[in-house]
């Protein structure tokens, strides 16, 4: 499997729900997508570039598609 370029990865935060149980945020080896407790059932998702190895595990399970390798 070819892995794709980092700096061809892709995220869009206007299509993320920000969801507390974001499957992105478990299946991602390297903790570059992570999610912050922001309140009770409240949370926000942070991508950290810099952490990406363009595995492309976010690409297939994010329901929303806000990560997309290009």
């Amino acid at each position: 499997m070819k892995k794709a370029s980092i700096k061809n990865k892709k995220y869009n935060e206007s299509k993320c729900d920000q969801s507390p149980f974001c499957p992105v945020a478990r299946v991602c080896p390297t903790g570059a997508v992570t999610r912050i407790k922001v309140g009770f059932l409240k949370s926000r998702i942070s991508y950290d570039a810099s952490k990406c190895i363009g595995c492309g595990k976010c690409t297939r399970v994010c329901p929303h598609a806000a990560f997309a390798m290009k």
